[in-house]
């Protein structure tokens, strides 16, 4: 990725419960092309561009209740954006799937925490500390695999606000790790200022409740407990939740 500094400032990111979904976004400009003085008078009109590349970390999250607490994870979501003073082609919209990457961290012989990549232990995998900080470690060559998950992103063909549909593999119970400085789309500015609102957003059916405790008995059966993880869910879902999980601003001025 270029190492450009961004035109675009960032007034103001949410993460409703990081510990489940930390998001950030970065813009980078697109550099344009330079061609010799002499076809000057023949470039067009340059169009500011900027990419977005984006962060997501995937994890659970404890949440206390009146009588114990329970634990849960995303099985997807969506993230929309909407943009005043620009726009994003549909064919400059990255989809696919994506792998969570869940690094291993082990510990030198003076105590120095290294960050391994999962499987080859080669890789700087850049972590984030529980207020979203990024460090890097040295990755070690003893490193072990991690669990992971693979992420199916789709889009929607909407040109003025796009949107990305994240969903776990089939068989997986949450999504688990996070994609890192991945490149989104690109913005094209067409009047300033620009400003882009990216939300991440939840429904009922995206939350997964992995673990209870205290709340009723372990011999509780398959049908009642169902019905309570629908409640729990359900008040999680309206103090949590609404209207968006995450989200950031960013405003080009030009």
């Amino acid at each position: 990725m270029p190492s450009s500094i961004s035109p675009l400032s960032q007034s103001e990111t949410e993460n409703n419960c990081a510990d489940c979904l930390y998001m950030t976004l970065t813009a980078i400009p697109v550099q344009p092309i330079e061609h010799p003085d002499y076809l000057e008078f023949l470039q067009p009109f340059h169009t500011p561009k900027i990419d977005l590349y984006l962060t997501l970390k995937f994890s659970q999250q404890w949440e206390s209740l009146p009588q114990g607490r329970v634990q849960f994870g995303l099985k997807g979501g969506a993230l929309r954006l909407r943009v005043e003073g620009g726009e994003i082609p549909y064919e400059s919209r990255i989809m696919g799937s994506m792998e969570l990457v869940v690094p291993t961290v082990e510990t030198d012989s003076q105590g120095n925490s290294l960050i391994c990549d999962r499987v080859s232990g080669e890789l700087d995998v850049p972590t984030l500390d529980p207020q979203g900080n990024g460090t890097t470690g040295q990755g070690s060559q003893n490193g072990k695999p991690n669990h992971h998950s693979i992420c199916h992103v789709t889009t929607k063909v909407t040109e003025e606000n796009p949107a990305w549909i994240f969903e776990e593999e089939r068989g997986q119970p949450i999504l688990n790790g996070w994609l890192n400085q991945v490149k989104l789309a690109t913005l094209r500015v067409s009047a300033l200022p620009c400003h882009l609102d990216a939300t991440f957003e939840v429904s009922r059916r995206d939350i997964c409740l992995t673990n209870v405790e205290g709340l009723w008995s372990p011999d509780l059966s398959r049908n009642k407990r169902a019905v309570l993880d629908r409640l729990i869910i359900q008040q999680l879902l309206e103090r949590k939740f609404k209207p968006y999980l995450s989200r950031v601003e960013l405003h080009y001025d030009g």
